[in-house]
């Protein structure tokens, strides 16, 4: 089978590898499309993948041949993978960078891949392919918004509008927020941004978004800041920008140290509460499957391309250049 294979820092090569065979409780797969994660595009970036792996883990394909003791599954079946087989456990304590640098990684950046059956779920008759690919993400955001606690009336900015804000900003107006401002450097992205509900959209290398959503909130700030960029500054700035007593939920991934200068918003906000949004539970995986297969969130309006397989080097390299590509989301058809 052809698959993208990862070598070093900034590469894949898309090579013939043997496709595998399923073991007992495993089940193979004939992938219909991965979508690209931010986590992949870090990993690839700077390197945390050993040379060898496939990524891909946002996928959706058809079951084409079941391991020895598998169940409830049947060949032809449309499956996705889902975060939390079995019954939920404490996530081990673990180095992300060592679990990331583990041997023989096999994703779905290739034709066929390889899942224990515990760790699939079926794909509504009522959700399309492209839109399953987009279920993990659309968790992620469906997490974060229980995480910001959002109330009606309150106001809300995301730094950052990729993939996951962009299906965020939805919930957030159908949660009751009473505004949604965004920052964002790239026009294809701020475009979709308004699209889907931001009552405006900030370019933080033109304009001074800070003082203007305070401005907007009358010198408030926003209630939830949701930070979803990871750039150097972008943590500082969601401090500075959040109202005295608000929330700040950070989705975004650093992989490199960034920048917090304490006297910047110190004496402004007598309490900040913080969240982190570094995973799920299996409410959030059955709300998501509910609103796809109602069609009550849209997420295929953000898949701006699919893409062949043996593009995915060049893809990549346009990824990590958001301000001037006009991609959104990315799905790679094997």
């Amino acid at each position: 089978m052809k698959a993208a294979v990862f070598k070093e820092k900034g590469r894949f090569a898309i090579e013939e590898i043997p496709t595998p065979e399923p073991g007992p409780g495993e089940v193979l797969c004939r992938v219909r499309y991965c979508g690209i994660c931010g986590t992949d595009l870090h990993n690839y970036s700077f390197g945390i993948t050993s040379p060898g792996s496939v990524l891909g883990h946002e996928w959706c394909g058809t079951i084409v041949q079941l391991g020895e003791g598998v169940k409830g599954f049947s060949s032809g079946e449309r499956v996705m993978l889902y975060k939390h087989p079995g019954t939920p456990e404490p996530p081990p304590r673990i180095n992300p960078r060592a679990l990331y640098s583990a041997p023989a990684r096999r994703g779905a950046y290739a034709e066929y891949t390889l899942a224990t059956a515990s760790s699939l779920i079926r794909v509504p008759d009522e959700i399309s392919d492209p839109a399953a690919t987009c279920t993990e993400p659309l968790v992620a955001g469906i997490h974060a918004v229980r995480l910001g606690n959002i109330k009606i009336s309150d106001t809300v900015a995301f730094i950052g509008a990729g993939p996951i804000a962009l299906f965020m900003i939805q919930r957030v107006r159908q949660a009751g927020a009473r505004a949604v401002y965004v920052s964002e450097i790239s026009a294809v992205r701020a475009a979709k941004a308004a699209e889907l509900g931001a009552d405006r959209v900030f370019n933080p290398l033109k304009e001074d978004f800070i003082s203007e959503i305070v401005r907007l909130t009358g010198g408030r700030g926003p209630d939830i800041v949701y930070e979803c960029a990871a750039a150097k500054n972008t943590l500082n700035q969601a401090c500075q920008l959040v109202a005295r007593n608000g929330r700040i939920t950070c989705l975004a991934v650093y992989q490199e140290p960034i920048t917090i200068e304490p006297l910047d918003w110190y004496m402004m906000q007598p309490e900040i509460k913080f969240t982190t949004n570094g995973d799920s539970t299996p409410f959030d995986w059955e709300i998501a499957v509910e609103l796809l297969r109602q069609k009550k969130t849209n997420v295929e309006t953000v898949i701006s391309d699919i893409v062949p397989l043996v593009d995915i080097q060049e893809v990549f390299q346009k990824l990590l250049k958001p301000a001037t590509n006009k991609m959104l989301r990315v799905l790679v058809e094997p």
